[in-house]
């Protein structure tokens, strides 16, 4: 019985190496191709080629956060080709269709403004990471900091990614008797005095696609007096001055386009009393020696509560919304200037 065993096993080793040795042999199919598995360095090399590990997916925020930080680290270029200048906002410095690393624009800007100034650096840079229109998508708010003779004044870039490239969308600026800021999805307010008794007040929004849109300036004039150098209101101040008025109004000036061919003005006044609280009276505008003063000055009015439905029209147009208008404002965050110490102190 032990050599039966022993000979039955031999039988069923020598079966299967010849089965064994029957698979290495390479059938060909009806098609004329080879069936044989390939050799194990082979299969390793088709599988790298044909079936590549795929990376993790990037959304388009992650993609943008990426190249902002690129450009803070100078590893990547900024172009202007998505900038539009308007009057309000002074010297561009930088030209569409050329880029400029953030080294670049540091010395371009500080050569600018030191040109009337012993200071050659600025004193630090800092960001913040906005959503204009309120789009789930990040742009970047870059602010230069103390600039000009009094190292007062900031310089702000607002940058969005576009098809793989960041491009500066808008700027501004604010100096020692301005404020302009603008908040987390893209509103924008600046305000600054224009002498004595005249102040300036600008509204604007970058919208989702990183567009600029002018809502509205309101220009307010205390001195009636100064009115007589403007042609269209030189009579206010003769008018107002027969009748026994020679102060405490405020006249309103609003503008609803920022294109000098299209800048439409429409007139408002408000009336203050001696202590300079405005006189809160329907009839101011209706019945009363001031409405006299601009009828007879052959000057057409409207209220303040009819400048701010226009302005508020205004913001309906371009996409203002309660919740993008009430927006937080920016918080912001100290760049590390070390590597450009040529332009920057700290």
């Amino acid at each position: 019985m032990e050599k039966n065993k022993f000979g039955i096993a031999i039988l069923i080793s020598s079966l299967l190496l010849t089965l064994g040795g029957c698979n290495n042999k390479p059938d060909i199919d009806k098609m004329g191709e080879s069936t044989a598995s390939p050799s194990p360095a082979s299969d390793i090399s088709v599988a790298l080629s044909a079936k590549p590990v795929s990376s993790p997916s990037i959304t388009q925020e992650e993609s943008s956060i990426q190249a902002y930080e690129k450009f803070m680290k100078n590893e990547m270029k900024v172009s202007f080709d998505h900038f539009v200048k308007n009057e309000f906002m002074g010297e561009a410095l930088f030209e569409t269709g050329k880029e400029y690393t953030l080294s670049e624009l540091l010395h371009t800007v500080t050569a600018f403004y030191s040109e009337d100034s012993t200071k050659k650096k600025i004193n630090y840079i800092d960001y913040s990471y906005i959503d204009c229109g309120k789009d789930g998508e990040k742009e970047l708010a870059l602010r230069f900091n103390g600039i000009g003779i009094n190292n007062e004044n900031t310089y702000v870039y607002i940058i969005k990614f576009f098809d793989g490239k960041v491009s500066v969308c808008y700027y501004y600026e604010t100096w020692a008797r301005s404020e302009s800021k603008i908040n987390e999805y893209g509103y924008y307010e600046s305000s600054g005095s224009g002498g004595a008794s005249n102040h300036g007040t600008e509204y604007g929004l970058i919208d989702k696609d990183g567009n600029w849109h002018f809502i509205a300036s309101i220009e307010s004039e205390l001195s009636i007096n100064q009115l007589a150098f403007v042609d269209e209101l030189k009579k206010i101040p003769q008018v107002a001055e027969a009748k026994g008025i020679t102060a405490n109004i405020e006249l309103i000036t609003l503008c609803l386009d920022d294109e000098d061919d299209n800048n439409e003005r429409y007139y408002s006044f408000k009336v203050y009393n001696n202590d300079w609280e405005p006189i809160e009276d329907e009839n101011l505008y209706t019945d009363s020696v001031y409405k006299e003063i601009f009828e007879e000055a052959s000057v057409p009015f409207i209220t303040p509560d009819e400048v701010s439905d226009l302005i508020a029209k205004k913001e309906k147009e371009v996409g203002v919304t309660d919740e993008i208008k009430k927006g937080s404002e920016l918080t912001w965050k100290t760049l590390n200037g070390s590597m450009f110490g040529d332009y920057v102190e700290k």
